[in-house]
Formats: C-alpha cells, structure tokens, sequence
C-alpha cells in the first residue's frame, strides 16, 4: 500500500471509538487520554497487521494510526462540544423567556395586590366613620330614651292633675312636645340600625378582600420561587 492517501484512508477506517462519556465531558482532558482511552488506537498499533511490518514501514503506519486516532476523536468531541454548547445557549434563552414572562406576572400581581391594599384602606376608613356615626347615633338614642322616660312621668301626673283644665293642657302641649321627640327618637334609632347593617356588610366585604389579598400574596411568592429556580438555572 504505497499510496500515501490511500494508506490514510485506510487507517482512518480502521479507527473505532470508545468511551464516549470521557469524550464528551466538558473540561480540558488531555489529548492522549482521549486516544488512548476513546479511540482503539493500542489494538491497531499492536495488531499483528502492523507488527509484520518492516521498519521504516512499521513505525510510518503506527504514525498514521495515531494521527488518524487523535484525529477522529478530537473531530468528534469538538463536535459534540459545539451541539451542547449550542443546547445550552438555546436554554438560556428559553430561560431568559421564563425570567421574562414570570417578571411580567410578579409585576401584575404587585400592581394587584396594591390596588387591593388601597381598596381596603378604603374599607377601614369607611368602617372607621360608619363606627364614628353608630356611637353618635347610639348617643341620641340614649337621650331620646331619657325624653320618653320623662314623657312618662308627665303621664302620671296629668291622670294626678286631671281636674286642672289649665294643667290638662299644658301637659297636653307637653305631650305633642315629647311626640316629635319619640318620632326623633324612632328616626335615629332607624338609622343607627340601617348603619349598622352597612358596618356588617362592609365588614363581611373586607374578610372577602383580606382572604384575596392573601392568596394574591400567597401566589406573589409562589412565582419568585420560579424565578429564583430560573435564576439559579441560568447561572449555572
């Protein structure tokens, strides 16, 4: 085989790779590593093919093999080399994607949960007065049942004085006196209980609020957990 492509080709075909882990593994690993353990190249150069041959022959084609070896392998890792690094840059971008998109939702979410907590600053505020106004009204009330006590205690003494024409009257003015001030008392009355009905339902409207906010929070976290994940993926 005097042919000097031929005889290259010929070795290059011969060659049979091994260990393909050790080729693939990131990091520098040194070149006859990788021929001696990757490649077959002690088999072809002990093999009884090469050893029947004469020197110079003999040592030329063990050359070749060891060129076509490092060749080979060393073609083949940098190629599965550049298809990992390549895997990994598609990775980071569909990482980058993620990082984006759960910024976008942690950022939604804030802007919820912020406009929530002014909604129920709203509620705690309004609470705050409706209360104010209760205990006002509850203060009417109060006087107004001294007025109707005191209603009747001019009762009593009208059936005393009943033969008093002029007392009868005066006590008869008294009493359409105190009937305004029953209707008074019925109206405040009215409205304290209309105010507290509101103060109820505006407290049952803040739980509702209280318990979305929570689960708002509750999902804020959630998604930092995933972009923390992301992150740390993509530092690696």
């Amino acid at each position: 085989m005097n042919d000097s492509k031929a005889l290259f080709d010929y070795w290059y075909e011969q060659v049979r790779l091994k260990n393909h882990e050790l080729v693939q593994v990131a990091g520098h690993v040194e070149t006859y590593k990788l021929r001696h353990e990757c490649t077959n190249y002690d088999e072809l150069r002990l093999s009884r093919e090469v050893q029947l041959l004469e020197e110079p022959e003999r040592s030329k084609v063990i050359a070749i093999i060891k060129y076509e070896c490092t060749a080979k392998v060393l073609q083949y890792r940098a190629g599965r080399l550049r298809d990992r690094a390549n895997q990994l840059s598609e990775t980071c971008g569909e990482l980058e994607t993620q990082k984006s998109k759960l910024l976008g939702l942690i950022q939604a979410l804030q802007a919820r949960l912020f406009g929530k907590d002014k909604e129920l600053e709203r509620y705690k505020a309004r609470i705050a007065i409706l209360e104010a106004e209760n205990a006002a009204l509850q203060a009417d009330a109060e006087n107004s049942q001294a007025e109707v006590q005191l209603r009747t205690e001019l009762e009593k003494l009208q059936k005393q004085y009943d033969a008093v024409e002029k007392r009868r009257r005066e006590l008869a003015q008294n009493n359409k006196s105190l009937g305004g001030r029953v209707a008074h008392t019925q109206r405040y009355k009215r409205q304290r209980d209309e105010a507290m009905v509101q103060v109820k339902e505006l407290r049952v409207q803040l739980q509702s609020l209280t318990h979305e906010n929570q689960q708002l929070r509750a999902e804020n976290d959630r998604l930092r957990l995933a972009l923390n994940r992301v992150e740390n993926q993509a530092a690696l």
